[in-house]
């Protein structure tokens, strides 16, 4: 009867001897390469920064004008919901306008 390790033990002797002809260093000019990718990477968030500073400012800017237009309109809100509740009050008009 056949062992059945003997086929595992084959191929790991056999994986054993294979050599990589493959050249392992770096290509030329890779260095190079890396550090403009790098700087290039740097500048674009610098300006990605740049755009996410001004995109804040203009939400709170708009978020500020959207309350201010709320509190507008609700005060004039309550003053016409006032004058149509003293409109046909002829008591209540003389006593507005005095």
């Amino acid at each position: 009867m056949n062992d059945p390790h003997q086929p595992w033990e084959r191929l790991t002797r056999a994986a054993r001897q294979v050599s990589d002809p493959r050249d392992a260093s770096a290509p030329y000019g890779f260095a190079t390469r890396v550090v403009a990718q790098a700087l290039a990477a740097r500048s674009m968030a610098r300006s990605g920064a740049l755009f996410e500073q001004f995109a804040l400012r203009g939400l709170f800017a708009a978020g500020a004008l959207s309350l201010a237009a709320a509190a507008f309109g609700f005060s004039a809100i309550i003053e016409e919901r006032a004058y149509t509740e003293l409109y046909g009050d002829t008591v209540a008009e003389v006593l507005a306008e005095s």
